[in-house]
């Protein structure tokens, strides 16, 4: 009986991680240039991997969907410039706007299995200025 549980077990698990996404990243890093954040990440492999969503959380701590990069296949760097960072807003009532954000990776799988990445955090140093100009813009979409 122990011996056909742990058979069963096993082949539940192999299953499992023949399902797994089988992505190794080098490194994930963002960097603020004061208009924008700039993403960087590296992959070592990419074993049936389709897409990365990019995905962004301010002081509220709730990641949002971004933006979708194509995988392009193992040992490949890949960058992402994000925009719209400059005067978001935190929250559901959307009365706190961020300077510091967290970002990570969804990486989806061809069977649309997925996994996360580290999170990687920055500041975004936008002078006052540019942060008036991005609120007001910000008010207007």
């Amino acid at each position: 009986m122990r011996r056909t549980i742990l058979i069963v077990g096993l082949l539940f698990v192999t299953a499992a991680a023949g399902f797994a996404v089988q992505v190794t990243l080098q490194y994930f890093q963002a960097k603020s240039n004061g208009t924008s954040i700039s993403l960087e990440w590296k992959s070592n492999t990419e074993t049936e991997l389709l897409e990365y969503h990019i995905e962004r959380a301010g002081q509220d701590n709730q990641f949002r969907y971004v933006a979708t990069v194509q995988a392009k296949g193992s040992n490949q760097a890949y960058t992402y410039r994000d925009d719209e960072a400059f005067g978001k807003r935190d929250g559901t009532d959307g009365s706190t706007a961020s300077t510091y954000f967290t970002y990570r990776l969804k990486m989806v799988n061809a069977d649309r299995s997925a996994a996360y990445s580290n999170t990687v955090g920055v500041t975004h140093n936008v002078s006052g200025i540019k942060r008036t100009w991005g609120m007001i813009k910000e008010m207007f979409r």
